[in-house]
C-alpha cells in the first residue's frame, strides 16, 4: 500500500524507470529482446494480471521502439556516408554556424543537399571546411564542391568516438574545399530566432569588446567565441559546466520574466502563460540544448502546478522533463551535457540535506549566525552535493577528478551568476547613453576577472586527479562507498555500515580474481607506421616502435600517450626501436621525453637522423640501458613470457645498405601462443633467418614493411605459418601499401587479415593457450 500511494505521488518516477528499461534493451540483441517481451505478456496475461505491470510493459516497448527507430536512421545515415567516403560531390546547404580556424574556417550546413554524379543525397547537416576570402554568414544559402569524407569512429582504445557524438546531431561526414573550389552564395535570409541571436552577439562584441565570447556562451550556448585558454582552464578546475547554459541561466530568465509579470500587473494565469512562452523562447533562443529544455520544463511546470491543484513533487518534476526529453529523443541518455545536468541537480537534492543531517547543529547552515558565511557555506554544500553525484560521470568520461573545483565553484559560480545578470542588462539598458557604456565595461572587467580566477586555481599542483579506465564497476564502487559513509554517519543506522563494506571488498576480490594472467598486445593505428603495445601478464610494458612525427602530427602525443594513459601506464619497462626510420620512431622522441624507459633494443645501425638522434640523447640522459641483441638470443620478460631474437646480425647489417632489412626481428612467447614482429624486413632479410626454420611459426605475424611488394615471400610465409596477420598502413597512403599480390599470398596462410587503414586498431588477448580479439570500439 505504501508504494501505491508513492507511485501516486509520483507517477514519473514509475513511467521513466520503465521507458529507461526498454532504451536499455535496445543495445541487446533482437533474438534476447522479443522472448523477454513474450514472457512478459504470459505472465501479465496467465499470473501478473496488474495495471501497473501492463503500463510497465507498453512504457518499456515504447522505450525500445522509440530507440530503435532513432538508431536505424543514423545506420541508414552511416551507411549513406560510408557509400560517399572519399567522393567528389557538390553541397547545397544553409550557413547555421561559422568557427574560424587557424587555416580558414569550419562551417556548418543545416538540411544539405548532396550531389554525387546523377544521385541527391540530403543529410541532417553537414560540415564543410573551406579557406575563402568571401564574407559568409549564419543564414546564407551557399554552393561549393569538395572532396566528401565521413566522419571516422575511434581508431585505437581510449579514443572519443567522434563518430557516436556527431551521428546524435546528425551530423555524419565533412566536405574539404581547396582553392580550386567555388563558393556561391544563393541567398541570404536569417530566421526570427537567428536574427535575435546575430544581434545579441554585435551588442555583446559592440559594449564587452574581444572577451565577448564568453557571454555569448553563457546566454546563447554559443561557445565557438570562447578563448580556448579560458575554456581549457575551466576544464582543469572543474567549472566547464557553466558554459553549458543550464539551470543557472534559467532561473535568471524565470526572474526576470516573474518581474515583468509583477510590472506589467498579469492577473494571475496570465503571468504564467507569460513565463511559459519566455521560457520556450529562451529554448529556441539557445538552440535546444538538452540542459536548457531540462532546466525550462521544470520550471514551468513548477510553475503550472498550482493550476493543477496538486501538491508539487520536486522527483516527480525531475523525472517528468527526463521523460519529455527522452520521449522526443532516446539517444539523449547518452549526451554528457543530458549526464551531468540530471545528475547534479539530483545529487543536489538527494544529498544536500543528508550532509545537513550529518553535521553538528552548529554548522548546519540555517545555524550560522553571519549571513555571509552562511552564504559562503551553503553555495559550498550546493556545490559539494552536485559534485557527488557528478564526479563519476566526469572520471568515466574525462578520466580525472578535479578536486579544486569544490573551491573554484564557490568562488567562480557566483561571480558567472552576476555575470549573467549583467548580459542581460547590457540587452535592455546598453541603448542608454553612457549607462550602457558603463555595464559593458562592468562586463569586460567580470570577465576578465572570471578568467583570472580561473588561471590561479588551473595552476594549483595535485587539483586535478587522474583516474583511467574508470568503469562500470568503479561507479558501482564509488556509490556503495558513498552509501556506507552516510550510513557509518547516522547513529540510528551505524552497525549496518558493515554490510556495504563488506560488499566493496567482495567486488575488489572479484575483480581480482576475472582480470587472470592476460596478455594483451594492441597493434595500433598509427597512419603509414609502426606501433604496438604489448601489457605483459606481469603488468609491465614493452612498446614496439612508435609511429611517425612529420609537421604538427605527432603519433607519439595523438596515440601512443592517450594509450598508456587508457591502460594507466607511467613507465615503459622495455621499448623495442625495430630500425630507425622516422616512421618506426618518430613518435617515439615525445613518449622518450615524457615517460621513463628502463631497457631499450636497438640495431647496430650509426643511423644519421634528427628523430634517432633525438631518442638515443633522451634515453642516454635518462640512464637507459641500451641493448643490442644477438640473433638467437632469448630473454625472460614475465614468468612463462620470454622474446626470442632472430636479428639483428651486426655483421649483415653492417655489410647491408638498406636500413629495413637491419630491423629487428623477434618472437614473443606466452604460454603456447606466439607472436612474431619483423619491423620493415623485406626478401633479402628474410633470407637471413629462414635457417631458423621451425622456431619462425607463429600464431600472429606482424607484415613486414606495411605488406610492400617487397616483402612477406613465400619461402618466408612457409616457416611462420601464421593464423593472424596485421598489415600496419595508413589510409591511400602514397606508397600504396599493401601490395595486392603479398595480400593474396598472405591470404594462402593466414586465416585472418587485419588492416589498421581499414579497420582501426586490432587487440589481442591471451590466456597463454589461446588468443581472441577484443572487441574495443
Amino acid at each position: 500500500m505504501g508504494l501505491m500511494l508513492k507511485l501516486n505521488r509520483a507517477p514519473f518516477i514509475f513511467i521513466l524507470s520503465a521507458f529507461l528499461l526498454g532504451i536499455s534493451f535496445s543495445w541487446f540483441p533482437v533474438w534476447m529482446v522479443v522472448p523477454l517481451y513474450i514472457i512478459s505478456l504470459l505472465l501479465f496475461a496467465f499470473w501478473w494480471r496488474n495495471v501497473y505491470v501492463f503500463a510497465a510493459i507498453v512504457l518499456c516497448l515504447l522505450g525500445y521502439v522509440n530507440t530503435e527507430i532513432r538508431r536505424d536512421r543514423i545506420d541508414d545515415n552511416y551507411r549513406t556516408s560510408f557509400a560517399l567516403n572519399d567522393s567528389r560531390i557538390s553541397v547545397t546547404g544553409l550557413v547555421d554556424e561559422i568557427v574560424e580556424r587557424e587555416n580558414g574556417y569550419r562551417f556548418r550546413l543545416s538540411s544539405p543537399l548532396i550531389k554525387f554524379n546523377t544521385i541527391s543525397i540530403d543529410f541532417p547537416s553537414i560540415l564543410l571546411f573551406a579557406e575563402t576570402n568571401q564574407e559568409i554568414s549564419v543564414g546564407m544559402k551557399v554552393t561549393t564542391t569538395g572532396q566528401y569524407f565521413q566522419i571516422q569512429g575511434p581508431r585505437n582504445p581510449g579514443e572519443f568516438n567522434f563518430r557516436s557524438f556527431y551521428g546524435r546531431k546528425g551530423i555524419f561526414g565533412r566536405i574539404y574545399t581547396d582553392e580550386t573550389d567555388i563558393m556561391t552564395i544563393d541567398s541570404f535570409e536569417l530566421t526570427k530566432i537567428q536574427t535575435v541571436q546575430q544581434w545579441i552577439r554585435k551588442v555583446f562584441k559592440e559594449k564587452v569588446g574581444k572577451p565577448f565570447g564568453l557571454l555569448t556562451a553563457l546566454i546563447l550556448g554559443d561557445k565557438t567565441s570562447v578563448d580556448p585558454e579560458i575554456r581549457e582552464d575551466f576544464t582543469n578546475t572543474g567549472v566547464i559546466h557553466v558554459l553549458a547554459v543550464s539551470g543557472l541561466h534559467v532561473g535568471y530568465v524565470l526572474i526576470i520574466l516573474m518581474v515583468m509579470a509583477k510590472l506589467f500587473r498579469l492577473p494571475w494565469g496570465w503571468d504564467r502563460l507569460l513565463i511559459i512562452i519566455g521560457l520556450i523562447f529562451f529554448c529556441f533562443l539557445t538552440g535546444g540544448k538538452a540542459s536548457v529544455i531540462r532546466a525550462s520544463l521544470m520550471a514551468g511546470i513548477y510553475m503550472m502546478t498550482p493550476i493543477t491543484n496538486r501538491e508539487g513533487n520536486l522527483w516527480n518534476t525531475i523525472f517528468l522533463s527526463a521523460f519529455i526529453l527522452l520521449l522526443y529523443d532516446p539517444l539523449y541518455i547518452k549526451e554528457l551535457g543530458f549526464l551531468l545536468s540530471y545528475a547534479a541537480v539530483a545529487s543536489i537534492i538527494l544529498f544536500y540535506q543528508l550532509i545537513q543531517d550529518i553535521l553538528p547543529d552548529r554548522l548546519r547552515v540555517n545555524n550560522i549566525q553571519s549571513k555571509s558565511l552562511q552564504f559562503i557555506f551553503g553555495l559550498f554544500l550546493v556545490s559539494f552535493s552536485a559534485q557527488i553525484g557528478t564526479l563519476p560521470i566526469t572520471a568515466f568520461y574525462f578520466g580525472r577528478i578535479p578536486i579544486i573545483s569544490l573551491i573554484a565553484n564557490i568562488i567562480i559560480v557566483p561571480v558567472i551568476g552576476i555575470l549573467v545578470a549583467v548580459g542581460f542588462c547590457i540587452l535592455f539598458f546598453g541603448w542608454i547613453p553612457f549607462i550602457g557604456d558603463w555595464i559593458g565595461e562592468s562586463a569586460w572587467f567580470i570577465t576578465k576577472s572570471i578568467s583570472w580566477i580561473a588561471d590561479m586555481f588551473a595552476q594549483v599542483p595535485y587539483g586535478v586527479i587522474e583516474v583511467n579506465q574508470f568503469g562500470m564497476i568503479n561507479i558501482l564502487t564509488y556509490f556503495i562507498g558513498l552509501g556506507m559513509i552516510f550510513i557509518f554517519f547516522m547513529n540510528k543506522y551505524r552497525k549496518y555500515a558493515i554490510y556495504p563494506g563488506l560488499l566493496i571488498g567482495s567486488i575488489f576480490i572479484w575483480k581480482i580474481a576475472i582480470s587472470s594472467q592476460y596478455l594483451n598486445i594492441i597493434y595500433m593505428d598509427v597512419g603509414q607506421g609502426d606501433a604496438i603495445l604489448v601489457r605483459l601478464p606481469n603488468k609491465e610494458t614493452l612498446l614496439i616502435d612508435g609511429g611517425q612525427r612529420f609537421g604538427s602530427k605527432d603519433y607519439g602525443e595523438l596515440v601512443i600517450k592517450p594509450m598508456l594513459k587508457y591502460f594507466n601506464i607511467n613507465r615503459i619497462n622495455y621499448l623495442v626501436m625495430t630500425h630507425p626510420h622516422s616512421d618506426h620512431i618518430g613518435g617515439l622522441i615525445s613518449i622518450s621525453e615524457s615517460v621513463p624507459v628502463d631497457t631499450a633494443f636497438d640495431t647496430y645501425l650509426d643511423y644519421d637522423s634528427w628523430a634517432y638522434k633525438s631518442v638515443m640523447e633522451q634515453l642516454t640522459v635518462d640512464s637507459t640501458v641500451i641493448i643490442n641483441p644477438m640473433p638467437g638470443q632469448v630473454i625472460s620478460i614475465s614468468q612463462d613470457c620470454y622474446l626470442t631474437f632472430f636479428t639483428p646480425d651486426p655483421n649483415f647489417v653492417k655489410h647491408t645498405r638498406n636500413v629495413n632489412n637491419a630491423s629487428i626481428v623477434m618472437k614473443l612467447f606466452y604460454g603456447s601462443t606466439s607472436y612474431l614482429f619483423t619491423g620493415d624486413l623485406e626478401r633479402e632479410g628474410e633470407a637471413q633467418i629462414i635457417q631458423f626454420n621451425e622456431a619462425l611459426k607463429s600464431d600472429v605475424l606482424k607484415v613486414g614493411h606495411h605488406g610492400s611488394k617487397t616483402s612477406s615471400s613465400d619461402y618466408f610465409l612457409q616457416r611462420v605459418l601464421p593464423k593472424i596477420a596485421v598489415v600496419s598502413v595508413g589510409y591511400k597512403n602514397k606508397f600504396h601499401h599493401p601490395n595486392e599480390d603479398v595480400m593474396n599470398r598472405i591470404s594462402q596462410y593466414a586465416e585472418t587479415i587485419h588492416r589498421t587503414d581499414q579497420s582501426g586498431a586490432l587487440w589481442l588477448q591471451s590466456d597463454g593457450s589461446k588468443i581472441w580479439e577484443v572487441h574495443w570500439k
